[in-house]
């Protein structure tokens, strides 16, 4: 909201300003419902917020009527050094397992339930793959359908999570972590590594993770971030819990322009003997630190240690595709996740999900040759030894950071960051509320309801839902494409 630009207790800098921010008071369709007192709230790290619900019309092509956000009036986050910092970006909620939110008394939409039953899209679903900005790997983004070209291989499909305190969530079974290199040398004193995702005990132990896109960071034990970064120039900021790359070690080159990957095991479609690999190459997790949290910019790995249920952010989501149907928004739903290719990715090829689809395809095309023009592999006599390593454990080391630190980078189309407010993700919303909202702190109750609302008039339709932002009455779902080169921001 406009009203966070106000506090200048933080920052004299508005750093929501250059993302965008909204004031219901020029709108002539906005309706205002309570606003809490402080509350707990989480962005990338646990803060604070002052939030109250919004409805108001969108018009992103289509027009959605009565749509539900929160509204953030006042917020910050606090990180492991005890400093509150100022937040920068929201989020963008794509769907819940149910089509309408209820506040007040009042049946609210939201947009892609909306788009859904009005018959601008073809199914209440989405496809995406946030892409990178410094690969040029322009951000993949479908209602109503996906972009196969950005599925490489084998696809894995599992029902979203139903539990009363988790529901809509993107959960799937993480089984190890490991090192590899696709092509050339290694820059490491192994070809590959196996056995990183160590748990306190010091044993590697299959455990449920979310996939979270509005999360910046990969969250994970903190025996793990120490396992994977044990072979990297790096050193841990125990102030931010990040670790910053040593960016004039000659390590740092060698790894971050080199074929080298982060694997991730994943239990494929819930089946235990079944196995999914998705590849972060490491390049991708060279990224960018910048203002507010730091006075200069630091290029840093994004792993940041956590004791709750492990969170991949949108690090991981640079290289992997994700998608959801929703169905009928009958409370279900099924969520796919898939390797997403390089910057040598084929042209779009977009396809509907039908309103019935548990599956989707992929391409045939190799992911190898998707980064081929990007990576510059190491002569294979550059290897230390070509054997395969297990991990040693914990460790890290220790070298500072160049004054010269090298911009890394962001995400090309930042889906969780569009503007500075929250659009609700029902059960989500509900459940925080429970869990969070100080005793007196009038939070109104919300249920989900199937139920009609009055909506503004429809274009007229002649076939399966038009793409967002395109002009015409032929209407099969289309992708909203980032440009060629996007933009450069903070993974914040």
């Amino acid at each position: 909201m406009d009203s966070l630009c106000t506090n200048k207790t933080l920052s004299t800098t508005c750093y929501a300003a250059s993302a965008g921010t909204y004031n219901n008071s020029e709108s002539t369709s906005a309706i205002s419902l309570n606003t809490t007192s402080w509350q707990t709230f989480y962005w990338g790290v646990q803060g604070g917020s002052i939030e109250g619900v919004i409805a108001d019309q969108v018009n992103i092509g289509p027009v959605v009527p009565n749509v539900s956000f929160t509204g953030i009036y006042q917020t910050y986050q606090t990180y492991p050094n005890g400093q509150d910092y100022p937040v920068s970006v929201g989020n963008l909620a794509l769907g819940a397992p149910k089509l309408k939110d209820e506040v007040s008394n009042l049946t609210l939409n939201m947009i892609a339930s909306s788009l859904y039953s009005s018959g601008d899209i073809p199914s209440y679903s989405y496809g995406m793959h946030i892409g990178s900005a410094n690969a040029a790997i322009p951000g993949s983004l479908v209602l109503g359908g996906y972009d196969q070209s950005r599925i490489l291989g084998d696809v894995s499909a599992q029902s979203v999570s139903l539990n009363e305190y988790s529901s809509g969530n993107l959960q799937i079974s993480l089984k190890d972590i490991g090192l590899g290199v696709a092509t050339g040398g290694s820059p490491f004193s192994f070809t590959s590594k196996n056995g990183l995702f160590l748990q306190s005990s010091g044993a590697v132990v299959p455990k449920t993770v979310a996939i979270d896109p509005t999360k910046p960071y990969l969250y994970l034990p903190e025996a793990t971030c120490n396992a994977i970064t044990s072979s990297f120039p790096v050193f841990f900021d125990e102030g931010l819990g990040l670790y910053i790359w040593d960016t004039s070690n000659g390590d740092y080159d060698r790894i971050t322009s080199s074929a080298t990957y982060l694997s991730f095991v994943f239990n494929q479609n819930g089946i235990n003997n079944q196995n999914i690999t998705i590849k972060v190459p490491l390049s991708l997790l060279a990224l960018t630190l910048q203002a507010p949290l730091v006075n200069q910019n630091a290029t840093y790995f994004p792993c940041f240690h956590s004791t709750d249920t492990p969170v991949l952010g949108r690090p991981f989501l640079q290289a992997a595709f994700v998608g959801v149907n929703w169905f009928e928004g009958d409370n279900t739903g099924t969520w796919f996740l898939a390797q997403a290719p390089g910057p040598g990715a084929a042209s779009a090829n977009i396809t509907t999900i039908n309103i019935d689809d548990s599956t989707l395809s992929g391409s045939s095309r190799s992911w190898e040759h998707s980064w081929a023009g990007f990576w510059h592999p190491l002569a294979e006599s550059s290897s230390s030894n070509s054997t395969t390593g297990n991990s040693t454990g914990p460790g890290a080391d220790s070298s500072g950071l160049s004054t010269g630190a090298k911009a890394g980078i962001g995400v090309g189309v930042s889906v969780a960051g569009l503007i500075l407010i929250a659009l609700v993700v029902w059960i989500v919303m509900l459940r925080r509320r429970r869990k969070n909202a100080p005793p007196d702190s009038p939070v109104e109750e919300r249920t989900s309801v199937i139920k009609r609302v009055v909506e503004l008039p429809g274009r007229d339709k002649d076939g399966p839902a038009k793409e967002l932002y395109t002009q015409g009455n032929n209407v099969h779902p289309r992708e909203i494409m980032g440009s060629q080169e996007p933009p450069r921001y903070e993974l914040d």
